[in-house]
């Protein structure tokens, strides 16, 4: 299925996604501090040694694949040249993830309210435009693994500015406008957790409905790591 969950259903996802705002509330924040609203980001913390040294081991063995292998559509949107590794999409595991990523995957499938977990790769010079996430229901948590040290890059959000640091967390608002340059000579590397919007219990059912509607997706997403190619571009 080489189509685009950015895209499906759009007249619902568009219903769904003004139901979730209204829940969420007008003067929602856009950058949050993790612990109180993401407090399981606590536990991914504490083991950020092993994290970073799984994250680097994979980089080193093979090359993460581009957005446009497995979301042409988003991509062409957003970015072909961002790299992302899905070590769990919309409840799916990455089996190769138990090899790359344990420890990444085994907090994705203990913690009941995550959605998506994956590596991402912005190379020196490569952009993402101003863009807003097609889909409210989820929140996104960012951790820093490797981040330029000289000028390091930052994310812009609805006017808002957060400079990624490592072994540092923060949770992103992504329904709002926001986009990403990464102006140096080294790749930033983070970790990046998708987990359930809190609402309330309507919007809250309605979200879980969703999110198992889109699980058809999850498998475009985490096949992408099977083309385990050594230091292929």
């Amino acid at each position: 299925m080489k189509g685009s969950p950015s895209v499906n259903n759009a007249t619902f996802r568009k219903f769904a996604n003004w139901f979730f705002v209204r829940a969420a509330g007008p003067d929602r924040p856009r950058i949050h501090e993790p612990h109180g609203i993401f407090p399981e980001s606590r536990r991914l913390e504490a083991q950020f040694d092993a994290l970073k040294a799984e994250v680097e081991a994979l980089m080193e063995r093979r090359s993460i694949p581009k957005y446009g292998n497995f979301d042409p559509v988003r991509a062409a949107q957003v970015s072909e040249d961002w790299r992302l590794y899905y070590a769990y999409m919309f409840g799916k595991s990455n089996e190769l993830a138990r090899r790359d990523l344990p420890t990444l995957l085994a907090f994705a499938e203990s913690t009941p309210n995550v959605v998506n977990a994956m590596i991402s790769v912005l190379e020196p010079g490569v952009a993402l435009p101003a863009h807003q996430d097609p889909y409210f229901g989820f929140l996104r948590y960012h951790l820093g693994i490797r981040i330029p040290r000289v000028d390091p890059p930052h994310i812009t959000l609805d006017g808002q500015q957060y400079t990624w640091k490592e072994g540092e967390g923060v949770v992103l608002d992504v329904s709002f406008e926001h986009e990403v340059l990464n102006d140096t000579a080294e790749p930033r590397v983070i970790v990046i957790v998708d987990f359930r919007r809190p609402m309330g219990f309507f919007a809250g059912l309605l979200n879980r409905y969703c999110l198992m509607l889109k699980r058809k997706w999850a498998p475009q997403f985490v096949d992408a790591a099977k083309y385990d190619v050594m230091h292929q571009v």
